[in-house]
């Protein structure tokens, strides 16, 4: 989802700092309670997206909190409550935003977004995570596989850093290759679940990676699914929902969703799209966040505030190769986006993604940009 005001223009695409730093899941853990190790990213940062991965039985409550510039800790505040399927929510909005929430001191949650006030900048961030329901409480190992925080600010690279003899096309490999198209218009519109189809971008996408891994996902009930629609983007729908947000686009939680399934997931920001070339030439399929107007990205026929799709590849001009969950159904799903309008849609978000691999799978070798 987009839940703050994005950067860069219509045309143009935005420069961002972006890193990922993973916490050390082995050790900071006190009974039910988890507290990370102070993350640091190196530079000031004016917003931060958490990553959790959890048991697929574990309840939990999902804290952050911040350190300005000036050396003070604020204090925690949730960012989420993960339970089970249709239990999830993200914190009530802050005071100001729609003059309902509680009134917090410091860098806000706003959905799934660590944000700044402004003049507040923050230089590190920690996670705390609550078991809720006991379970877990003397397990060996603890149910959280993996936790990070990916923070970004304004500066840094403008997002093409290749040159035209990097632009080397190929076809898509590993899960890339494997990928099969769904379309979220096969799902029409309803009260509940954030709209139905229509809004259902981010488990469409969700669904399309995870089946191309490999991974056996759950079907919705008969009387959820049209004729000819694939039976699992509903129940996904309904697994990722935040009841607070009113929608199925919370990034933290589709990632959380994948880790249930045994698969690392996270959040993260790429710093261009040969970030971006490196891991689908690895095999790895990229859900992208875009946002555009009407006629700015060539091929697609609809125009977004934020939207989810998945990057497979580029081609040999470099660009982008996608499965667009918002297609007409079956082949029109794969499309090739110009690469300079993708980039400045993709930057609207800062180049926000979720990265998704098997527990354990190998990544490239990490860039200078940090962005995994």
């Amino acid at each position: 989802m987009l839940s703050t005001p994005m950067g860069g223009t219509a045309s143009e695409p935005a420069a961002w700092q972006t890193r990922l730093v993973r916490a050390d899941v082995s050790s900071g853990w006190d009974g039910r309670t988890w507290t990370s190790e102070v993350l640091e990213p190196g530079f000031r940062a004016d917003q931060a997206v958490a990553s959790w991965n959890l048991e697929a039985d574990a309840a939990a409550l999902i804290e952050l909190r911040a350190r300005t510039l000036d050396g003070t800790w604020h204090p925690w505040q949730e960012a989420a409550f993960w339970g089970g399927p249709g239990g999830r929510r993200s914190p009530a909005p802050p005071a100001g935003s729609d003059g309902q929430g509680p009134q917090v001191d410091g860098p806000t949650v706003q959905t799934d977004i660590l944000t700044a006030r402004s003049g507040e900048l923050f230089d590190a961030a920690q996670l705390r995570i609550t078991l809720l329901d006991g379970l877990h409480e003397a397990t060996v190992p603890p149910p959280l596989h993996l936790a990070a925080l990916s923070f970004s600010a304004p500066g840094g690279s403008d997002g093409d850093e290749s040159d035209a003899d990097e632009r080397r096309g190929a076809e898509p490999v590993g899960a890339a290759a494997a990928l099969q198209p769904l379309s979220q218009r096969a799902y029409p519109s309803r009260p509940d679940l954030g709209g139905g189809g229509p809004a259902w971008c981010s488990p469409t996408s969700l669904t399309m990676v995870l089946t191309a891994w490999g991974a056996q996902l759950p079907s919705a009930a008969p009387t959820e699914v049209p004729a000819d629609a694939d039976p699992r983007v509903p129940w996904m729908a309904r697994a990722v929902y935040d009841a607070a947000f009113d929608g199925t686009g919370n990034w933290s939680f589709n990632a959380a969703l994948a880790g249930e399934f045994g698969f690392d997931a996270v959040v993260t920001r790429l710093a261009s799209l040969q970030s971006a070339r490196v891991l689908t030439e690895a095999g790895i399929p990229l859900i992208a966040s875009i946002a555009f107007e009407a006629g700015r990205l060539l091929g697609a026929d609809y125009d977004t505030s934020g939207h989810l799709l998945v990057i497979r590849g580029f081609d040999s001009r470099g660009d982008v190769l996608v499965a667009d969950p918002a297609n007409p159904g079956g082949r029109e799903g794969l499309r090739t986006y110009p690469r300079e309008a993708f980039d400045a849609a993709w930057s609207r978000s800062r180049r926000t993604v979720y990265l998704i691999t098997p527990r354990g799978h190998a990544l490239p070798a990490v860039t200078d940009d940090g962005g995994w």
